[in-house]
């Protein structure tokens, strides 16, 4: 969201990563949960048509789609439950417990809340580009 919005701090390092992305440079994965957040964020803005195209766009990336099975819901339940007190948003469980089933423990947010998770190593986006120049160099 960041890449496609107006000026902001994150939208320069997130069209950077993008760009890492859509080379194949960096290999990334989503799960679907992550469509439906584009396109109930841009339909809640009144911008439906421009969610539909960078959902369309983003399916282009050569990513990983991973989907949202009960096992990952019923694991998001519990994580929510447990940490919720602690910031845990109940979107960013079911993420957390998708990522866990597919053993993925990295994860680019600006959300610092997945910082409470033991199990997630959260990158900024403005960090990762750091560390993005430094193993280019």
């Amino acid at each position: 969201m960041y890449a496609a919005g107006t000026a902001h701090s994150y939208k320069a390092p997130c069209t950077r990563i993008l760009a890492e992305v859509e080379t194949g440079r960096l290999r990334v994965a989503i799960n679907t949960e992550i469509v439906q957040e584009l396109l109930y964020r841009y339909s809640h803005i009144g911008l439906a048509d421009k969610g539909l195209q960078l959902c369309r766009d983003l399916l282009e990336y050569p990513l990983d789609v991973f989907s949202v099975t009960e096992a990952d819901i019923r694991c998001a339940i519990e994580l929510y439950e447990a940490r919720r007190a602690a910031g845990v948003k109940p979107r960013d469980a079911i993420h957390a417990a998708t990522m866990h089933r597919h053993k993925v423990e990295r994860i680019l947010s600006t959300d610092k809340h997945f910082d409470v998770l033991e199990a997630v190593k959260r990158y900024d986006p403005l960090d990762f580009v750091s560390i993005l120049e430094r193993d280019i160099q």
